[in-house]
């Protein structure tokens, strides 16, 4: 009886877009991706191109609010400021950008993949506030919080699958 119902179970269980489950939500249901994103989020799909450099002096400077369509390196071509905790593997991608901030207060990172990120400001990886997946019916994978002052901050993106990432980073409204 317990395996017919499980098999019941199965069979109407509600089918589920790739990637859905994990980003959080089902995204089957959406009518349009990235149709309704968050007003800080708007420049989401802008799709600038910005590349990483070899030194971390050299990091292109990203805009606050900019949607980025951001090329990466092989890792071992990438100098970090601070090792990441989880730097992926030797085909793995990763890359080393810069902002600026004006005003103290928290500011979002979203990402479109799974890959592995940290701010770093003064030398050192700063602690996250908060983390999490991007909002329902947006191809925003995850998004991480940071309580930033002042001043130039670097961005670390490790262990990306592929040349290239989205990427945003804006101040939380």
């Amino acid at each position: 009886m317990r395996l017919i119902l499980a098999a019941l179970a199965f069979a109407v269980a509600p089918v589920v877009a790739p990637g859905a489950l994990a980003q959080g939500h089902d995204a089957s249901s959406c009518v349009a991706m990235d149709a309704h994103l968050p007003d800080d989020f708007a420049d989401w799909n802008g799709g600038a191109a910005v590349g990483t450099a070899k030194a971390s002096a050299e990091a292109a400077v990203l805009q606050l609010g900019k949607g980025y369509e951001a090329g990466l390196m092989k890792r071992d071509d990438v100098a970090f400021i601070v090792e990441p905790e989880k730097p992926g593997g030797s085909v793995s991608y990763s890359g080393v950008f810069a902002f600026d901030v004006a005003e103290a207060g928290d500011y979002r990172i979203a990402l479109g993949s799974a890959a592995w990120l940290d701010v770093i400001a003064d030398g050192k990886a700063l602690e996250p506030e908060s983390f999490g997946h991007g909002p329902a019916c947006t191809t925003i994978r995850k998004i991480v919080v940071y309580s930033l002052k002042p001043g130039r901050h670097q961005l670390q993106v490790a262990g990306n699958g592929a040349e290239t990432v989205k990427l945003l980073v804006a101040k939380q409204p």
